[in-house]
């Protein structure tokens, strides 16, 4: 683990080097650009963003309905959020948007029905809204350290800790940052699990960059690695947070913790996140991609045998390569001496007549295609 972090803060440094010199645009003015674009943050009269102002909380409640509101859900019922508004401050323009916020669970008042619309927006009042919009675990923060927990991701700027209010272009940033995995090549950041549709490394979900994070786990955890069991105290367990992939593991009443379950688990994690990019059910079994996870389950009474994360896709007669844990209390990888070692092949677990069948999860977003490229590669790039 240490290793990963290592490598990807130096990739982080090395970006930033690369940055020409003629670039003179700020983060800031990166972030509001993009805002702007995707219809968040809109300008004054003229078309400025005014990006050293302070905005209110009325301001921020409308950036917030624009920010969630995918569906078009407030311009169809603006009438309703209207006349659900809990606050008797709000002015009338702002109260579909108070209402809204109040209904989503994103601002909240207070009290007596005071909303505080006029009000400059504190850092840690920007910080607490950004973490119930990406639905940090509430146990791991409060108000007074939601700025401390937004510093700790990598999602606030240094220079907007301090002060009584927060500026236009530091709330960009904040939004920007929550919203594509942190700053360019902040592999920190995404560490944490910032972000649907990236990985930890901070780079988009592609077989590719997948491949590459597993590249660098096998490094860290090698073949006879010792892995822990329940009945092999003092060896390794999985203490790599995995709010996700331990969801699917108990849905299959499998340990996150020990044994097969919890390697599966911790490589999920430190693939995807811990608390982002939720899995689902793979239908076709061909499309396994790197980095999916693989159950093996009796046909006789449903129970899980092996749990295993692949590491490519099927190629022309069905077979791909995994890596495991537990597999004789050690962590196996493919052996590039043994082309059939940590192989497994569709066939052998297809037909009523089979032990065994699989059931896979991915953690690739909808959106991102099954390509093929990830056939036969793991060896190949390996040796």
């Amino acid at each position: 683990m240490k290793r990963i972090l290592t490598l990807l803060l130096s990739a982080a440094l090395t970006l930033s080097l690369a940055i020409p010199a003629l670039a003179v645009q700020t983060e800031q003015e990166t972030a509001a650009a993009w805002l702007k674009e995707n219809g968040i943050l809109t300008g004054d009269q003229n078309g400025n963003l005014n990006l050293s102002s302070g905005l209110t909380r009325a301001e921020l409640a409308v950036i917030l309905t624009r920010l969630s509101d995918e569906t078009g859900d407030m311009d169809r019922n603006a009438a309703y959020y209207r006349t659900i508004c809990p606050f008797t401050d709000v002015p009338e323009w702002a109260m579909p948007f108070a209402g809204y916020c109040a209904e989503k669970k994103l601002m909240a008042g207070y009290g007596n029905k005071q909303f505080g619309p006029n009000d400059p927006v504190t850092p840690a009042a920007a910080c607490t809204v950004m973490l119930r919009y990406l639905d940090y675990p509430a146990n791991q923060w409060t108000y007074a350290t939601a700025c401390d927990k937004a510093a700790e991701l990598g999602l606030l700027p240094d220079c907007a800790v301090d002060g009584a209010s927060i500026t236009r272009g530091n709330i960009a940033v904040l939004i920007y940052r929550a919203l594509n995995g942190g700053k360019p090549g902040d592999g920190q950041a995404a560490l944490q699990g910032i972000g649907d549709g990236y990985l930890t490394n901070g780079k988009p979900i592609t077989e590719e960059n997948v491949l590459e994070l597993l590249r660098e786990i096998e490094k860290d955890w090698p073949t006879d690695t010792v892995w822990g069991t329940h009945n092999t105290p003092g060896t390794h367990k999985n203490e790599i947070p995995s709010t996700v992939s331990g969801q699917i593991m108990r849905s299959y009443h499998v340990s996150n913790v020990y044994g097969c379950g919890a390697y599966a688990s911790m490589v999920s994690s430190l693939i995807f996140g811990d608390t982002v990019n939720p899995g689902r059910r793979l239908e076709d079994l061909a499309q396994i991609r790197p980095g999916d996870i693989i159950f093996r389950v009796r046909n006789d009474n449903g129970k899980i045998w092996h749990v295993v994360i692949a590491l490519g896709s099927p190629n022309h007669i069905n077979a791909f390569y995994y890596t495991d844990g537990n597999a004789g209390e050690t962590v196996q990888w493919p052996d590039i001496q043994n082309p059939y070692s940590n192989m497994g092949n569709l066939d052998s677990y297809r037909g009523d007549n089979k032990t065994y069948h699989l059931e896979v999860w991915t953690r690739y977003p909808d959106r991102v295609s099954y390509t093929g490229s990830s056939v036969d590669v793991w060896n190949v790039n390996n040796s």
